[in-house]
């Protein structure tokens, strides 16, 4: 008896990391598919209004994505579940503000969205042909560029930096990417050096994204890559910041040279 006990919990201890990484692969899939639905959604309300929508600082265009900063939302915030419900964006999305959530962080950091807009994206056009980069060394001044596979609009967002202390819906700032996925644990205050996030990009495409990062998840450090390193290229030698904005500034992106 003692020895099919012994086997059992030798396969049980077998079993459990296993299942473990199947259920946070699982997880990961569903996080993919909600950008990929969010994406979807940009390029249908781009091919009623030719741009997308705006973020957090186009507030009085009522045009925050997110709903955030919307004057209909701001005058009466108790009468809506979720700020989404007030944004121009809903109609394109079918699950409403639950397409917000990554299933590995459910909210936890912040009660309204695990994914973010690039905030200097707003009013872009989908068909831009400039390329966004960014520093393989964040810590070092004169590190090499890399380019994303496109130009980001969502990133999922670092809950401690600062998805936390912002529920702007808005990727600027020095906020970072989120290291969750791939990490050994779940939940928004998973991360590790290897883990990744879900960006979503100008063309639709979308992808895991593994943002250079330091060793400890819990504290900002100069190897960590954050929206104030990040540049888009507009033509040659001739780059731009894109973590701040204002409303003056929507569908800034599409001027060739500014």
């Amino acid at each position: 008896m003692l020895i099919v006990i012994a086997i059992i919990a030798i396969l049980i201890g077998l079993l459990l990391p296993a299942l473990a990484k199947a259920r946070d692969s699982g997880r990961q899939a569903v996080c993919l598919a909600n950008v990929r639905q969010i994406m979807l959604g940009f390029h249908t309300y781009a091919n009623d209004y030719k741009v997308l929508p705006g973020t957090y600082w186009q507030g009085p265009l009522d045009l925050d994505w997110v709903g955030r900063n919307n004057a209909l939302y701001l005058a009466n915030p108790t009468v809506y579940p979720h700020p989404f419900h007030t944004s121009v964006m809903r109609e394109y999305l079918q699950t409403a503000d639950k397409i917000t959530e990554c299933p590995s962080a459910k909210r936890e950091a912040n009660r309204f969205f695990d994914y973010t807009m690039l905030i200097r994206m707003a009013g872009a056009r989908i068909d831009l042909n400039w390329q966004m980069n960014f520093p393989e060394r964040p810590e070092v001044a004169a590190s090499a560029r890399k380019n994303f596979p496109g130009i980001v609009i969502i990133a999922e967002e670092h809950d401690e930096f600062f998805n936390r202390t912002f529920d702007d819906g808005s990727f600027a700032g020095n906020d970072q990417w989120s290291t969750r996925h791939g990490s050994r644990k779940s939940g928004s205050a998973a991360g590790s050096r290897l883990g990744g996030s879900h960006n979503g990009y100008l063309d639709g495409s979308v992808g895991l994204f593994k943002a250079p990062s330091g060793g400890n998840d819990r504290l900002a450090e100069p190897q960590d890559l954050n929206t104030s390193q990040v540049r888009i290229v507009k033509a040659a030698n001739i780059a731009y910041p894109v973590n701040t904005s204002s409303a003056q500034e929507f569908g800034w992106v599409n001027r060739s040279r500014n």
